[in-house]
C-alpha cells in the first residue's frame, strides 16, 4: 500500500485538521490502554502509522530519559516538529518495508490495519518486532455495530453522505469491522494476557461534530465523482451536522496483549 491508496491522505489540505481532532477524540482512551502495558522509563517503543504524532510524543514522555520511541508512517510530514532525542522519525511501510526482530516492549497502531489488505500478515510482523514478553496495543473501528437509529433519539439522524463515506472505504479495501476481529487474530497466534474493549461515542460536543465534518469533506470530491452521494444530499448532510445532531463514532475497540516467552509464527 503507497499512500497514495489511502483514502484519508496526509497530503490533503484537510488531513492536519482532521487528524489532531482525531486525537482530541481518541487520545485519552488510547493512553488508558497503553498505561495498562505498565510502560516505563527504558522501555523500547514503535508507534506504527504515527499520523500527527501525538501517541509517540506521550510514549517519549514515559520512556525516558533512557528509552526509545520510533514514530513511522508512509507520510509522515506531521512527525518532523516531534523529532528529538530518544524520538526517531521515519517514513516507513510497515507491509514491505524491513524491520527488525524482537525488539520492542510495546508496539502501538491505531486506525492502521482496517486500511491494509494485507493486515494479518501486519499483525505477525509486529508480533515478530516484540521482545518476548512485550506488548502489543492495536486499536481499530468497528463501524458496523453502531448505527444512527432516529427512532431511538430524534438527534441520530441517518446521513448519507456519510453511508456513502463507509462505501468508498469498503471499495478501497478497508475491513469496517476489524476492530471487532483483532482479539481472536492475536489469540490464533498465541498471544497471552489478551484483553478487549470496546467504547461506544455519542456525543453533541463540537469537536465529534467537525471531525465527522472534515471526514466528508475530505474525500467528497471523490463521493460525487463517483456518484455515492448527490451534490444536493451533501450540502444537506453538511448542514444537518450545524444544527443540533448528535454524532456517533464507530466503536472503537482497544487490545492488549502480551507475546509470551515462547516462538511465535513470523
Amino acid at each position: 500500500m503507497s499512500a497514495a491508496d489511502y483514502v484519508f491522505a496526509n497530503s490533503d489540505s484537510i488531513a492536519s485538521q482532521r487528524l489532531e481532532l482525531l486525537a482530541e477524540i481518541f487520545d485519552p482512551v488510547t493512553r488508558t490502554y497503553l498505561e495498562r502495558t505498565g510502560i516505563a522509563p527504558g522501555w523500547s517503543c514503535w508507534e506504527v502509522g504515527a499520523g500527527y504524532g501525538t501517541i509517540a510524543q506521550w510514549m517519549h514522555e514515559r520512556v525516558a530519559p533512557e528509552g526509545q520511541v520510533l514514530a513511522t508512517d508512509l507520510d509522515p510530514r506531521f512527525l518532523a516538529r516531534l523529532a528529538q532525542h530518544n524520538l526517531r522519525v521515519m517514513r516507513h511501510d510497515i507491509v514491505d518495508g524491513p524491520l527488525p526482530r524482537e525488539s520492542f516492549d510495546l508496539i502501538h497502531a491505531r486506525l492502521l490495519l482496517c486500511h491494509l489488505p494485507a493486515r494479518e500478515q501486519v499483525l505477525d510482523r509486529m508480533i515478530a518486532a516484540l521482545k518476548p514478553g512485550g506488548w502489543l496495543v492495536i486499536e481499530d473501528f468497528d463501524g458496523l455495530s453502531l448505527a444512527p437509529d432516529p427512532a431511538l433519539n430524534p438527534a441520530e439522524t441517518l446521513l448519507r453522505s456519510s453511508q456513502a463515506v463507509r462505501e468508498l472505504l469498503h471499495s478501497a479495501g478497508v475491513d469496517s469491522r476489524f476492530g471487532r476481529r483483532v482479539a481472536g487474530l492475536l489469540g490464533e497466534r498465541g498471544m497471552s494476557d489478551i484483553n478487549a474493549e470496546g467504547r461506544a461515542f455519542m456525543s453533541y460536543d463540537e469537536a465529534f461534530l467537525q471531525f465527522q465534518r472534515l471526514t466528508i469533506e475530505q474525500v467528497q470530491d471523490e463521493l460525487l465523482g463517483r456518484g455515492l452521494v448527490s451534490p444536493e444530499q451533501l450540502a444537506q448532510d453538511l448542514e444537518t451536522l450545524d444544527r443540533g445532531y448528535m454524532a456517533l463514532l464507530p466503536m472503537m475497540w482497544s487490545v492488549v496483549a502480551r507475546r509470551p516467552d515462547s516462538t511465535l509464527r513470523s
